[in-house]
């Protein structure tokens, strides 16, 4: 088949596309979006953390969350786009991958994306290009491959 599909991802939003060669025509396969992603972190929060009160003491204090609810809402979707890759990779639908997300969510791709569709990535590069058509993400593509 050879196909390659260029995944372009921030924290909010993926856009997919599939090419035959790099550089050539660059064809939209599809799009996925994560609302929470564009959220700030105080929307996604019902209320202030909860109270403490200390082992040997009167004295109270607030409860950290352990992740941060940006990080959580991130690996979330980040596991939904890595479920839809390897889907998709398991169907034939394309050889290579190219990753070209946002640097925060490029990191938490590689804590996930695992098996055959980790031997599948041919390039990573840690740039947010969401959003910026086609023509820019081509360019993107061209400058990092010629950088090999």
């Amino acid at each position: 088949m050879n196909m390659i599909w260029v995944l372009v991802a921030n924290q909010a939003e993926a856009q997919i596309y599939s090419t035959k060669r790099i550089p050539g025509n660059l064809s939209l396969v599809g799009t996925m979006a994560h609302e929470e992603g564009a959220a700030h972190a105080r929307d996604l929060t019902s209320d202030a953390p909860g109270r403490a009160f200390d082992s040997n003491g009167p004295a109270r204090h607030s409860m950290e969350p352990e992740t941060g609810v940006k990080e959580e809402e991130r690996r979330r979707f980040v596991k939904e786009i890595v479920g839809r890759l390897e889907a998709a990779h398991m169907r034939g639908r394309f050889d290579k991958l190219v990753l070209l997300a946002a640097p925060a969510v490029l990191g938490v791709i590689r804590k996930t994306i695992h098996g055959d569709l980790a031997k599948a990535v041919i390039k990573e590069i840690p740039k947010g290009v969401v959003g910026q058509g086609p023509d820019k993400i081509q360019t993107q593509l061209v400058r990092s491959f010629a950088l090999k």
